[in-house]
């Protein structure tokens, strides 16, 4: 009788917006995914190694209480007890993976963008929470009369320009710089490498570099490759 085919293992970070997978391929390859949150995903069949969440958290029985990840499992030194695992995961993966011997400064460009300082030494050193760019375009259109949720999100290249005449171009340019100069003050004050994750980084990458005159770390599955790592 032939043997069954091993289930593919996999990790999960529940977020506000998307759900973010990892999923092992081989003895050491693994593919990321952040899409959409979908409850049918669990009922693929896998080894679900680990989660986390930041996000609600639907009921299902693949959702086993002692394969969540926690706090207490990320080895960063001062880690208050109220910090968002993904900004505890995204700051330990860029900690450990930085070659300066300096400090680092996370930017998780999500619903919300969140930034995290880790210091030298691999302590939690404090961040700035801020409305991420979908977030304050919508808040705009929800909260006022005269503006309408804009669409696309996407600003495009032709609506670069400093001061837009549109009404919709001159929301999404303004939430942008606001997050880019958000940015800039803090890397101003903690001069460290940035490494930056989350579905608006490739927005914000290129003003970022611009701007700051550096090579702007742009790691889409940081907070993923900590689980990752941390779990093998």
């Amino acid at each position: 009788m032939a043997s069954s085919e091993a289930l593919p293992s996999r990790c999960l970070l529940i977020g506000n917006s998307r759900w973010h997978w990892a999923e092992q391929r081989g003895a050491s390859a693994w593919i990321y995914q952040h899409e959409a949150a979908a409850l049918e995903a669990l009922d693929a069949p896998s080894d679900l190694l680990a989660w986390a969440a930041v996000g609600v958290v639907p009921s299902h029985p693949c959702l086993q209480s002692s394969k969540r990840l926690n706090l207490s499992a990320i080895p960063l030194q001062g880690i208050p007890p109220w910090l968002g695992i993904d900004r505890a995961l995204a700051g330990w993966g860029a900690w450990r993976a930085n070659q300066n011997r300096v400090g680092v400064l996370v930017v998780d460009a999500g619903t919300v963008l969140s930034l995290t300082r880790i210091s030298a030494d691999g302590s939690f050193s404090g961040g700035l929470l801020a409305a991420g760019y979908g977030l304050q375009l919508r808040a705009m259109g929800e909260a006022t009369a005269g503006l309408t949720a804009t669409s696309p999100l996407v600003l495009a290249p032709e609506e670069a320009e400093s001061f837009p005449f549109e009404t919709q171009a001159a929301m999404r340019s303004g939430a942008q710089q606001s997050l880019v100069g958000l940015i800039r003050e803090a890397h101003a004050q903690s001069p460290w490498p940035i490494w930056l994750c989350g579905g608006d980084a490739l927005q914000l990458l290129p003003k970022l570099q611009k701007q700051l005159g550096m090579e702007v770390l742009h790691a889409p599955n940081l907070v993923m490759e900590a689980m990752v790592e941390l779990i093998s």
